[in-house]
Protein backbone atom coordinates (compact mmCIF):
# COMPACT_ATOMS: atom_id res chain seq x y z
CA UNK A 1 0.00 0.00 0.00
CA UNK A 2 2.85 2.35 0.69
CA UNK A 3 4.66 1.93 -2.63
CA UNK A 4 1.74 2.01 -4.69
CA UNK A 5 1.06 5.74 -2.68
CA UNK A 6 4.21 6.70 -3.13
CA UNK A 7 4.36 5.69 -6.67
CA UNK A 8 0.89 7.38 -7.63
CA UNK A 9 2.60 11.04 -5.70
CA UNK A 10 5.33 10.46 -7.96
CA UNK A 11 3.67 9.89 -10.84
CA UNK A 12 1.53 13.16 -9.74
CA UNK A 13 4.95 15.46 -9.19
CA UNK A 14 6.27 14.00 -11.95
CA UNK A 15 3.27 15.16 -14.65
CA UNK A 16 3.17 18.39 -12.81
CA UNK A 17 6.40 19.41 -13.10
CA UNK A 18 6.10 18.69 -16.82
CA UNK A 19 3.56 20.60 -17.49
CA UNK A 20 4.99 23.50 -15.90
CA UNK A 21 8.23 23.05 -18.27
CA UNK A 22 6.02 23.00 -21.52
CA UNK A 23 5.16 26.52 -20.73
CA UNK A 24 7.37 28.84 -18.88
CA UNK A 25 5.18 31.49 -19.05
CA UNK A 26 2.58 29.80 -17.53
CA UNK A 27 4.58 29.12 -14.24
CA UNK A 28 5.08 30.86 -11.24
CA UNK A 29 7.71 29.80 -8.71
CA UNK A 30 9.19 30.86 -5.26
CA UNK A 31 9.21 29.75 -1.58
CA UNK A 32 7.70 30.56 1.72
CA UNK A 33 8.79 30.14 5.36
CA UNK A 34 6.18 30.85 8.55
CA UNK A 35 5.55 30.28 12.07
CA UNK A 36 3.85 27.31 12.65
CA UNK A 37 1.13 25.70 15.74
CA UNK A 38 0.24 22.18 16.08
CA UNK A 39 -0.80 19.82 18.59
CA UNK A 40 -1.06 15.81 17.85
CA UNK A 41 -4.25 15.57 19.28
CA UNK A 42 -4.21 11.99 21.22
CA UNK A 43 -7.54 10.75 21.53
CA UNK A 44 -6.66 9.19 25.09
CA UNK A 45 -5.65 12.49 26.40
CA UNK A 46 -8.50 13.35 28.45
CA UNK A 47 -8.82 9.74 30.01
CA UNK A 48 -5.74 10.02 31.48
CA UNK A 49 -6.01 13.65 32.74
CA UNK A 50 -3.40 14.75 30.64
CA UNK A 51 -3.64 18.01 28.95
CA UNK A 52 -2.01 19.16 25.61
CA UNK A 53 -0.78 22.38 24.25
CA UNK A 54 0.03 23.56 21.19
CA UNK A 55 4.28 23.93 20.29
CA UNK A 56 5.51 26.06 17.92
CA UNK A 57 8.04 25.65 15.16
CA UNK A 58 9.22 26.90 11.84
CA UNK A 59 8.66 25.57 8.30
CA UNK A 60 8.36 26.40 4.80
CA UNK A 61 8.65 24.92 1.11
CA UNK A 62 9.19 25.56 -2.32
CA UNK A 63 6.20 25.90 -4.78
CA UNK A 64 5.28 25.75 -8.63
CA UNK A 65 2.01 27.68 -9.75
CA UNK A 66 1.22 26.23 -13.16
CA UNK A 67 -2.17 28.15 -14.49
CA UNK A 68 -4.76 26.13 -16.21
CA UNK A 69 -7.90 28.55 -16.64
CA UNK A 70 -6.09 31.89 -17.11
CA UNK A 71 -5.71 33.95 -13.71
CA UNK A 72 -8.36 32.26 -12.19
CA UNK A 73 -7.42 28.54 -11.18
CA UNK A 74 -4.20 27.21 -10.87
CA UNK A 75 -2.18 23.98 -9.90
CA UNK A 76 -0.04 24.83 -6.75
CA UNK A 77 2.80 22.33 -6.35
CA UNK A 78 4.70 22.25 -3.27
CA UNK A 79 8.09 20.59 -1.60
CA UNK A 80 9.02 20.95 1.95
CA UNK A 81 9.69 20.92 5.83
CA UNK A 82 8.32 20.82 8.73
CA UNK A 83 7.38 20.03 12.35
CA UNK A 84 5.17 19.30 14.50
CA UNK A 85 4.05 18.74 18.24
CA UNK A 86 2.75 18.86 21.59
CA UNK A 87 3.32 19.51 25.21
CA UNK A 88 2.08 17.92 28.00
CA UNK A 89 0.86 18.72 32.19
CA UNK A 90 0.08 15.57 34.03
CA UNK A 91 1.88 12.60 31.91
CA UNK A 92 5.45 10.69 31.78
CA UNK A 93 6.72 12.56 29.05
CA UNK A 94 6.84 16.82 28.86
CA UNK A 95 6.85 17.68 25.18
CA UNK A 96 7.27 15.81 21.78
CA UNK A 97 8.77 16.81 18.18
CA UNK A 98 7.59 14.70 14.87
CA UNK A 99 9.65 16.29 11.75
CA UNK A 100 8.77 15.57 8.03
CA UNK A 101 9.33 16.38 5.03
CA UNK A 102 5.93 17.21 2.62
CA UNK A 103 5.78 15.32 -0.63
CA UNK A 104 4.00 17.61 -3.37
CA UNK A 105 1.11 19.17 -2.43
CA UNK A 106 -1.25 19.16 -5.03
CA UNK A 107 -3.66 22.03 -4.67
CA UNK A 108 -6.11 24.15 -6.96
CA UNK A 109 -5.79 27.70 -6.45
CA UNK A 110 -8.24 30.51 -7.42
CA UNK A 111 -8.29 34.01 -7.15
CA UNK A 112 -10.96 35.94 -4.66
CA UNK A 113 -10.38 39.80 -5.38
CA UNK A 114 -6.83 40.41 -3.85
CA UNK A 115 -6.49 36.99 -2.50
CA UNK A 116 -5.72 33.62 -3.54
CA UNK A 117 -7.73 30.77 -2.07
CA UNK A 118 -6.27 27.17 -1.78
CA UNK A 119 -6.80 23.44 -1.02
CA UNK A 120 -5.63 20.20 -1.30
CA UNK A 121 -4.04 17.43 -0.14
CA UNK A 122 -0.49 16.84 1.51
CA UNK A 123 1.31 14.07 1.81
CA UNK A 124 4.38 13.73 4.04
CA UNK A 125 7.46 11.70 5.44
CA UNK A 126 8.34 11.12 8.90
CA UNK A 127 12.33 11.91 9.56
CA UNK A 128 12.71 12.16 12.81
CA UNK A 129 10.52 11.59 16.30
CA UNK A 130 11.56 12.74 19.64
CA UNK A 131 10.07 12.53 23.17
CA UNK A 132 11.23 14.85 25.72
CA UNK A 133 11.07 14.39 29.60
CA UNK A 134 13.39 16.66 31.72
CA UNK A 135 16.82 16.62 30.31
CA UNK A 136 16.34 13.20 28.46
CA UNK A 137 15.92 12.87 25.17
CA UNK A 138 14.40 10.04 23.49
CA UNK A 139 14.17 8.48 19.86
CA UNK A 140 10.30 7.60 19.66
CA UNK A 141 10.00 7.01 15.84
CA UNK A 142 9.02 3.61 16.24
CA UNK A 143 5.84 4.84 17.74
CA UNK A 144 4.79 6.80 14.46
CA UNK A 145 3.71 5.92 11.13
CA UNK A 146 5.88 6.66 8.59
CA UNK A 147 3.64 8.22 6.11
CA UNK A 148 0.41 10.70 7.33
CA UNK A 149 -1.80 12.15 4.99
CA UNK A 150 -3.09 15.87 5.28
CA UNK A 151 -5.74 18.24 4.10
CA UNK A 152 -4.60 22.21 3.44
CA UNK A 153 -6.97 25.25 3.32
CA UNK A 154 -5.47 28.32 3.02
CA UNK A 155 -5.39 31.75 1.32
CA UNK A 156 -2.99 34.60 0.50
CA UNK A 157 -2.02 37.31 -1.25
CA UNK A 158 1.05 39.09 -3.43
CA UNK A 159 2.70 42.03 -2.15
CA UNK A 160 4.96 44.72 -3.45
CA UNK A 161 8.55 43.38 -4.53
CA UNK A 162 7.44 39.77 -5.71
CA UNK A 163 6.72 39.23 -1.46
CA UNK A 164 3.34 37.37 -0.52
CA UNK A 165 2.15 37.10 2.65
CA UNK A 166 -0.69 33.92 3.87
CA UNK A 167 -1.90 31.28 6.33
CA UNK A 168 -3.09 28.12 6.01
CA UNK A 169 -4.50 25.16 7.72
CA UNK A 170 -3.05 21.51 8.09
CA UNK A 171 -5.74 18.95 8.94
CA UNK A 172 -5.21 15.56 9.86
CA UNK A 173 -6.81 12.54 7.61
CA UNK A 174 -4.92 9.48 8.61
CA UNK A 175 -3.87 8.62 12.12
CA UNK A 176 0.04 9.21 12.36
CA UNK A 177 0.17 6.23 15.85
CA UNK A 178 1.88 2.75 15.36
CA UNK A 179 0.15 2.17 19.14
CA UNK A 180 -3.40 -0.29 19.11
CA UNK A 181 -5.93 1.86 20.34
CA UNK A 182 -4.61 5.22 20.14
CA UNK A 183 -5.10 7.63 17.38
CA UNK A 184 -3.44 11.24 16.24
CA UNK A 185 -4.66 13.28 13.65
CA UNK A 186 -2.65 16.08 14.38
CA UNK A 187 -3.62 20.02 13.23
CA UNK A 188 -1.46 22.70 12.37
CA UNK A 189 -1.88 26.16 11.63
CA UNK A 190 0.80 27.93 9.69
CA UNK A 191 1.59 32.44 9.12
CA UNK A 192 3.79 32.93 6.91
CA UNK A 193 5.59 35.14 4.14
CA UNK A 194 7.12 34.32 0.76
CA UNK A 195 8.75 35.36 -1.90
CA UNK A 196 7.89 35.18 -5.74
CA UNK A 197 11.23 33.85 -7.94
CA UNK A 198 10.13 33.82 -11.25
CA UNK A 199 6.40 34.41 -12.96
Amino acid sequence: MKLKLLFTTAILAISTFSLLAQDKKRKEIGFLVGLQRSNLDYNQITTMNVSEEAKSNIGGSFFLNSRLIGHFITLRTELGFYSKGGTYRGGTVDETNLSYVAAPALMLQTKIGFLKAYAGPQLGFLITAKSKTGNLEQDVKAAYKTTELMGVVGAEMNLPLRLMAGVRYNFGISNINEIAQTTSRPGMYMLYVGLRLHK
